[in-house]
């Protein structure tokens, strides 16, 4: 009964604090409130604000790169949930997970969302090497024109890949005498001489133009598309040509000298008949020119030039078999062999990134599989041919001869090489082969070029150093005679 008092004055005592609380200010209590904003390690932090972040403003086209925005508080950033958007996709496409791609010139911006904060990425790309014109040719399909008369030029660039985005300025040097539209249209001023010029950034071509009088004599001249055509028998190539000045006769007739070679129509559509040569004569009663024309079973493609000494074409760089494949295929998945595609070269690459088609190349043993949508690097040609050579853990093989890959190359094994359930990639730095996961049913996700091996054996175990277990061997049977020493003496004979 006595602590009846004690228990009575602490009620008491609690009774006054709580009356004291009670009467304080709201400013007072404000360490109750603190403890009650207290924030628990499992709670949701809110976003307090998103910026870009280190990034690369300048892409050339066909790279990548991930963007990473800073966010603060860092607890939130553990848990943000970021959203990407492209304004232009054509120019600068983004992954849900922020992996921006370069797919074309210009400027775009991408912005980064997480709740109600954002923040944007600017990037502009430029060009790679198989969008930059490196050389330049100008024709003009008639040298001389009368006053009042037009002709018309023609250009070729290298690579021919930098067709589709160069930028060419024509102007002439004199526009009292001739003078030329953004389209090549040249129209005669006054008599005299003009060089017109064609420009695309630092490279520029030039070509001559005389213009005469009206109603003097101007020589008429025949230009064709093409006065070289190489074909298969069966296929098809199409003449098309214009006479200078332009009111000159412009009906023209085809002729071929040999048809049981190729045959030719009132259109001028040549057909390949049998393997050889001969030659289309093309006229408008006035002034003739003639296309030599060779039939050969070998011919991937049709191919078009001046003809020189050697039956090749001269001044003209050969049309890629393997470009020409990709831009007049039908279908999205174009297949050659090996030997019709021994190299996929930069044009390919390029003609399969802008035609979004996909390239499969059947060689001995394996086929090559080149996705235009995973080409990353169109300056990355790759060669072909895989040798198999045999080793002592299986056969052993190098893709693209060590040189850089244009992305990721799918190759899949067949025949013999299908038996093989393995696949390392020698590692030159750490002098071993490591083992990749990217194998699955005969097939190889390659974003590596190298020295490659198929196998059936774990090298993880065939190459195991055995120092240690040879050591521990010594270390575990002095241990066991050790305690043979020491008991012997309670052992009993």
């Amino acid at each position: 009964m006595r602590s009846f008092p004690k228990q009575l004055a602490a009620s008491a005592v609690l009774l006054g604090l709580l009356a004291a609380g009670a009467a304080l200010p709201a400013t007072a209590a404000s360490p109750l409130s603190a403890a009650a904003a207290i924030t628990m390690p499992w709670a949701t932090v809110a976003v307090e604000s998103i910026a870009p972040g280190d990034y690369a403003a300048t892409m050339t086209v066909g790279t990548a790169q991930q963007l990473s925005p800073d966010i603060l508080p860092e607890k939130a950033a553990k848990r943000a949930n970021v959203s990407f958007v492209s304004d232009n996709p054509n120019i600068v496409s983004v992954t849900s997970d922020g992996v921006a791609q370069a797919v074309g010139l210009g400027t775009a911006h991408v912005a980064a969302t997480v709740g109600d904060q954002s923040c944007l990425y600017t990037i502009t790309t430029e060009p790679d090497a198989s969008m930059v014109v490196t050389e330049m040719d100008i024709t003009l399909a008639s040298n001389t024109i009368a006053v009042g008369d037009t002709t018309s030029l023609s250009l070729a660039v290298l690579p021919t890949s930098a067709a589709n985005y160069a930028d060419v300025s024509l102007s002439s040097s004199n526009e009292g005498v001739a003078t030329v539209n953004s389209f090549g249209k040249i129209t005669g001023i006054a008599p005299g001489t003009a060089t017109i010029t064609a420009t695309s950034g630092s490279v520029s071509a030039s070509a001559t133009i005389k213009v005469v009088a009206s109603g003097s004599a101007v020589p008429q001249s025949l230009s064709l598309n093409t006065n070289y055509v190489v074909l298969k028998p069966g296929s098809s190539k199409t003449i098309t040509g214009s006479v200078a000045p332009s009111t000159a006769s412009q009906s023209l007739t085809f002729k071929s000298n040999d048809t049981k070679i190729a045959t030719v129509n009132g259109s001028g559509v040549i057909t390949g008949v049998s393997t050889g040569a001969t030659s289309v004569i093309v006229s408008n009663g006035t002034v003739s020119s003639s296309v030599t024309v060779i039939v050969n079973r070998t011919a991937s493609a049709s191919s078009d030039g001046d003809s020189s000494g050697d039956g090749t074409p001269a001044d003209e760089t050969p049309t890629d078999p393997v470009v020409a494949a990709i831009e007049n295929a039908a279908s999205d998945t174009v297949a050659l062999s090996q030997q019709e595609a021994p190299v996929v070269s930069s044009d390919a690459l390029n003609a399969l990134r802008t035609n979004n088609k996909t390239l499969v190349v059947n060689g001995d043993g394996y086929s090559l599989r080149f996705v235009g949508s995973s080409i990353k690097n169109t300056s990355a040609p790759v060669d072909t041919a895989l040798t198999f050579t045999p080793s002592e853990h299986g056969v052993n093989f190098v893709l693209n001869n060590g040189e850089a890959l244009p992305g990721t190359v799918e190759i899949t094994f067949t025949g013999d090489y299908a038996a093989y359930s393995r696949i390392y990639l020698y590692n030159t730095v750490a002098s071993k082969w490591q083992f990749l996961n990217a194998f699955k049913d005969n097939t190889l996700n390659a974003d590596t070029a190298g020295e490659y091996l198929l196998t059936t054996e774990n090298l993880r175990f065939a190459e195991m150093d055995w120092t240690f277990f040879i050591a521990g061997g010594f270390v575990m049977v002095g241990i066991v005679v050790a305690y043979i020493v020491v008991k012997k003496r309670y052992w009993f004979w």
